[in-house]
């Protein structure tokens, strides 16, 4: 297993610096595993400014040696059929292909690139790979045969590739990414939503210095712009302002489904690239930068302790209550080693306002002043392989004895949410 680790076979090199250490990965080099490696340097603070740095090589061998079994496999799929050479747009008949597709890739292209030594690491291989499987999803329709393919072909890759990378020391080979978001209309009402994957129209602002026009841009809805049938369309920051007339020729129609990809963080000693979703990672917390696990290993490096931690929030009487209750049922159903940790995060007094339409069908039934309450947002955490996982989390609104009716004495849920 490569783990970054000192070579025992003459071939290998292990460059020492006094400032930095270059690790070369040499062809067939005999590696040490965890449990073999010995450390024999002191524990050193991942803070310190004598933390050397380790970046890490592959050589082009090691590459072919752990990427081209996953070739193979991609070659021998029935659904790599289409994706084994480059797309030839004149026979397959789609001229627009060039135009849709700006940068072309290919299994045989991936295998041509290795073969020459193109590749400098092993995320480079998959980069290619996932360019090759957004091309098809881009130019194809979902409801096609070869969208299909392209997806089973992506999850072989994934499940092919996973294992080598871990190997490598790196967290994965998948590509996350967060869906659309949900984008609020600028209509007049300001309450339209614009869905994931629906359309809108846009406008790009030159000039946010106008009045009551401060932003970049200005999204509508498909039913808040075509409900205006004139030429034109009149838009601002404050409904109540007066408004500025903008010519509908300048907004343009798109999807929203624009996908913001995962971060992706270096380590600072190995230079090797990991999702920050995958190692966990806050600047916040760690200020002097990721470690990957490999290093901390392998360099016997010493992380700053977490203390944002659930357990050291504050307790209050609500809090104790629910987490004793909690972990007692868990231990009588003979969970003895889960702990639920279960705190408030936020707690504040607000009034729920009555809008003027509810006062007008209800007049005699509605408190003039509104109904205070007080608003709680509480979550239940579980440590998994010492890290803090919430399972669970729930607002509620509570309406005391001085609340007047029909909340007296009430408690709401107005949102839950759990994991399966």
């Amino acid at each position: 297993m490569i783990h970054n680790e000192i070579t025992e076979h003459n071939s290998s090199h292990y460059l020492i610096n006094s400032a930095s250490t270059t690790v070369m990965i040499e062809s067939h080099s005999e590696l040490l595993t965890n449990n073999d490696m010995e450390l024999t340097m002191g524990q050193i603070n991942a803070a310190s400014n004598q933390l050397s740095k380790h970046p890490v090589q592959f050589t082009h061998e090691d590459l072919r040696t752990y990427l081209e079994p996953i070739i193979h496999t991609l070659i021998s799929a029935e659904e790599s059929c289409a994706f084994r050479q480059p797309v030839d747009p004149v026979a397959l008949n789609i001229p627009d292909y060039p135009m849709i597709i700006k940068h072309p890739m290919d299994i045989s292209t991936m295998h041509n690139k290795l073969l020459r030594g193109e590749y400098k690491n092993p995320l480079e291989f998959c980069d290619d790979a996932w360019l090759m499987f957004k091309n098809a999803w881009l130019y194809n329709n979902r409801a096609l045969r070869i969208y299909r393919m392209c997806t089973k072909l992506a999850q072989l890759f994934v499940e092919s590739i996973d294992p080598v990378l871990k190997t490598l020391g790196y967290c994965c080979a998948h590509q996350y990414v967060y869906l659309p978001k949900v984008i609020l209309c600028n209509g007049k009402q300001k309450c339209c939503e614009i869905r994931p994957y629906s359309s809108y129209y846009y406008y790009n602002n030159p000039d946010p210095s106008r009045f009551n026009l401060s932003s970049d841009q200005y999204k509508f809805c498909t039913d808040c712009f075509h409900s205006s049938k004139c030429e034109s369309i009149f838009v601002g920051d404050d409904p109540a302002q007066k408004l500025v007339e903008i010519s509908k020729k300048l907004f343009l129609r798109t999807e929203n489904n624009v996908q913001e990809p995962e971060i992706m963080i270096d380590c600072i000693v190995c230079t090797r690239r990991w999702h920050q979703v995958c190692a966990l990672h806050l600047d916040q917390i760690w200020c002097e930068g990721f470690v990957c696990k490999t290093c901390i290993r392998q360099y016997n490096i010493k992380r700053k302790e977490n203390c944002y931690i659930a357990q050291t929030i504050t307790v209050n009487d609500l809090s104790s209550q629910l987490e004793q209750r909690v972990n007692k049922f868990l231990f009588d159903k003979d969970c003895h080693k889960i702990r639920v940790t279960i705190r408030v995060l936020a707690s504040s007094d607000k009034i729920c306002e009555i809008k003027p339409q509810l006062k007008k069908y209800y007049p005699n039934q509605m408190a003039n002043d509104g109904y205070p309450y007080r608003t709680r947002a509480i979550f239940a955490f579980q440590e998994i392989e010492g890290i803090d996982v919430v399972f669970f989390g729930m607002y509620v609104q509570e309406y005391d004895e001085h609340c007047p009716a029909p909340n007296t004495n009430r408690v709401y849920i107005s949102c839950l949410d759990t994991i399966h």
